[in-house]
């Protein structure tokens, strides 16, 4: 009887044994993994270190890049930037590159360690043509592997395609998405239509922002026509990615004629809305009312 006794113990807490073990497996099989941002450095221990973000999704979507701190003196872009390092995405891809041009930004200047980064992008891949030849070819690399490409900065006064004063006009560049083409024409004969989701950007954008003054624009710079107000532009970031590589690419430009809380918050809006567009879901995205952002760049300082 006592033998009994033990075996039916015994099959009692093998029987248990077995309940925990599959109810723990099948628990953790519900809960879906956390996603982490995985961090690649590149160019370690140099003054040209360069942090990038990969942030993908469970479910397959689009490949967002966005690129910042090109031009160091525009802290809204790259503090904006950082924003996204850590956000969890659903589905589809995010890349984030919040300061390409650390020499630049360290000193908050416009120029890096050999002139305007964002002037070399014409230049032939790995060809050591200046001291930032290998920070831009790690660039156009990035740019290979996106569907969709930002370049996230802050310009003067407030872009208007009329004259309306001084600080408003066509040749400012505050508060508005910057396109190199309104379409651009593939070679397998589809288009690219730039204008057309520019402007859904800016209405997204628009349709957040209270003050009418701060609505974003879009801003065709019809860089490779003959008749173009900046040429200079076929030498930057947005149009290598159009021209050579066929991206629908954004410069996103919230202005300098506001507070630094206030930039991040315009250009974290343009963000959020370039993201809703493309398709790409994530589980939260960084908030836009400036008294937050206040509060986050304190705690940085801290």
């Amino acid at each position: 009887m006592a033998n009994h006794r033990r075996i039916f113990i015994l099959g009692c807490i093998v029987f248990l044994s077995l309940v925990f073990i599959v109810s723990y497996f099948t628990s953790k099989r519900n809960v879906p993994p956390k996603i982490n941002p995985t961090v690649q450095k590149y160019f370690s221990g140099t003054s040209q270190e360069v942090s990038v973000y990969l942030i993908t999704g469970e479910e397959k979507g689009p490949t967002l890049l966005i690129f910042a701190g090109i031009h160091g003196d525009e802290a809204g872009g790259y503090l904006t930037a950082e924003r996204y390092a850590a956000v969890k995405v659903k589905k589809g891809t995010l890349i984030v590159v919040p300061r390409l041009n650390l020499p630049a930004v360290l000193k908050k200047t416009r120029h890096g360690i050999s002139g305007d980064m964002n002037r070399l992008f014409h230049m032939p891949e790995r060809k050591n043509y200046s001291p930032d030849a290998k920070v831009v070819d790690l660039a156009k690399d990035l740019i290979k592997s996106a569907d969709y490409v930002l370049n996230l900065h802050q310009g003067e006064g407030f872009y208007s395609p009329k004259w309306i004063s001084h600080k408003r006009n066509p040749l400012r560049w505050g508060q508005c998405n910057v396109i190199d083409a309104p379409i651009f024409d593939l070679p397998n004969g589809d288009k690219l239509e730039l204008a057309r989701f520019a402007e859904k950007v800016a209405a997204r954008s628009n349709a957040v922002i209270k003050d009418k003054r701060y609505y974003f624009q879009v801003n065709n710079t019809n860089t490779a026509s003959r008749k173009s107000l900046h040429k200079e532009q076929r030498r930057s970031l947005t149009y290598y990615a159009l021209y050579k590589q066929h991206k629908t690419a954004l410069a996103l430009e919230s202005t300098k004629n506001c507070s630094l809380s206030q930039a991040i918050s315009f250009l974290t809006i343009a963000t959020n809305s370039v993201i809703a567009e493309v398709g790409i879901l994530a589980e939260s995205l960084p908030r836009t009312d400036p008294a937050t952002i206040r509060a986050e760049i304190r705690e940085k300082k801290t």
